[in-house]
């Protein structure tokens, strides 16, 4: 607490030489032990839906690289698990690729499909990698026009908090 912001935790080379540093081993030392708050086999607090859309978004910045402007969004509009019974088990996702303009479709659907198809195939492998389990995944590209200004909008993606 106190001690702890008294003597903060600079970055090395931000500040002068005698500015004072706190290590992890002092760090440990003035922090209270207590109960884990989560289990060891908790990675995270996110949902596997989360997971997903960055899972596409960075397929899509893999793809495009330079190309693609970074007003690009992933909506995950379905994210259907297996049930128990089924013999071969696919978790099947649905999700939009929002731009806001009709030329970064064009870029992103390439010609044919062949680009949104080769972004949605590179996604594919990497959720059934990090999933474990085989994924069927359908990809749509919208134009949403000036989303980044909508509020409620960027409050849905977790851009803004939510009162």
């Amino acid at each position: 607490p106190a001690a702890i912001r008294e003597m903060g935790r600079p970055v090395p080379g931000m500040f002068r030489q005698e500015a004072k540093f706190l290590t992890d081993d002092t760090a440990k030392s003035l922090l209270p032990n207590g109960p884990p708050l989560y289990d060891e086999e908790v990675l995270t607090d996110r949902p596997e839906r989360f997971f997903a859309s960055e899972i596409i978004r960075g397929a899509l910045f893999e793809t495009f690289k330079k190309e693609l402007p970074y007003c690009c969004e992933v909506r995950i509009n379905q994210f259907k698990e297996p049930s128990p019974a089924d013999k071969r088990p696919v978790i099947r996702i649905k999700a939009d690729v929002l731009v806001e303009r009709d030329s970064q479709k064009i870029i992103v659907v390439g010609k044919n499909g062949s680009q949104i198809k080769a972004v949605g195939i590179k996604a594919r492998e990497k959720l059934e990698e990090f999933l474990k389990m085989k994924v069927y995944l359908e990809l749509q590209v919208k134009v949403d026009k000036d989303w980044r200004k909508n509020e409620s909008q960027l409050k849905q993606f977790g851009y803004l908090r939510r009162k």
